[in-house]
């Protein structure tokens, strides 16, 4: 999707205190090996703040940056994956209403998108700014704790480590520090029981836990075979890229910074680099390898940190890159203005 006159007009990040990978080694809560293969050095770790509080921090401090009013906001897209604070509860509004105050009375969405949570989200948000003439911003927030019991932080998943925080960015049609270009979507649901499983459905929550990804995925490694998995994984990520990039009118060559997920740096290697054809310098993968995998909040808590970092430079293009289960793709490209 091509965007005219839409733009990024702030960034919100919260981040609880870092866990240092070394120290959950040592106590022998995260394999050495694995540790190596990964690459991180730390990662982030809530104090015991529910996520939706992780994404109020970040929503303000988006809203501050962004010179937009709460009344301003026409639409409000909440995305998480895991609990957020208590059960039969409207996350979303609770944001909005802590983010916004007594102003924000728009529409508040939540979506469950996984780890292309928050570049699902900016594309509806985009997407109602452009359907509506009168409506001026959008505020897309993220925000997850993988906490115990129901997550087993460094032994749920092998190739990445869930990480707690919250992230956020409000989309404006009046101005910002990035434009956004294109934005692009994929999915495959055929890969959908790559995360599922042979072990079946159930009709009460919590059935197993902790949950454990690796024999979920492992039973169907086993079925379908890791060649016709990759295959398609590699699919669903070139058709984004190439949708965004072709509606942009840029070429890979031309984005200055790639904003990847958070995930170890095996995969990182195999899943993104080798096939987007990029040297791992031109990604965020450093700061990324100190915090860890936030779920769909990983473009956008990267974005924050080349911004914060006076990493970007008037003119230079910005691809934001993620992929989530079920499976889904996306792609943002923005220019610095």
């Amino acid at each position: 999707m091509r965007w005219a006159d839409m733009y990024i007009a702030g960034t919100g990040l919260h981040l609880p205190a870092r866990e240092q990978a070394l120290t959950a080694v040592a106590e022998g809560r995260y394999d050495a090996d694995e540790c190596e293969v990964n690459g991180y050095s730390s990662i982030a770790v809530s104090d015991g703040m529910a996520a939706a509080d992780m994404a109020v921090r970040a929503a303000r401090d988006a809203m501050e940056r962004s010179g937009h009013t709460p009344e301003d906001i026409a639409m409000s897209v909440h995305s998480c994956l895991h609990h957020q604070g208590m059960e039969h509860w409207t996350p979303a509004t609770y944001i909005q209403g802590q983010a916004l105050g007594t102003g924000g009375r728009a529409p508040a969405f939540q979506i469950n998108h996984a780890s292309v949570g928050g570049l699902a989200g900016l594309t509806l948000a985009l997407s109602h700014l452009y359907a509506d003439p009168t409506a001026r911003a959008a505020l897309v927030t993220t925000a997850d704790g993988f906490t115990e019991p129901a997550y087993d932080r460094y032994r749920s998943e092998k190739w990445f480590v869930f990480a707690d925080g919250g992230a956020a960015v409000v989309a404006s049609r009046a101005h910002g520090f990035a434009r956004v270009l294109a934005t692009a979507l994929d999915s495959d649901p055929s890969l959908e029981e790559l995360y599922r499983g042979s072990d079946g459905l159930s009709d009460r929550p919590h059935a197993r836990l902790p949950i454990d990804l690796r024999a979920r995925k492992r039973d169907y490694v086993a079925r379908v075979g890791i060649e016709d998995i990759a295959l398609r994984e590699n699919a669903g990520l070139r058709n984004v890229l190439k949708a965004a990039l072709d509606d942009a009118g840029v070429t890979l060559d031309q984005v200055s910074r790639i904003v990847l997920p958070n995930v170890g740096r095996a995969l990182l290697q195999w899943q993104y680099l080798d096939v987007l054809g990029v040297d791992i310098e031109r990604t965020t993968q450093e700061w990324g390898s100190t915090v860890g995998h936030i779920g769909g909040g990983d473009q956008f808590g990267g974005l924050h940190h080349l911004v914060e970092t006076g990493s970007l430079r008037s003119g230079e293009r910005v691809l934001l890159v993620g992929s989530g289960i079920g499976f889904s793709w996306a792609c943002a490209v923005l220019e610095i203005v």
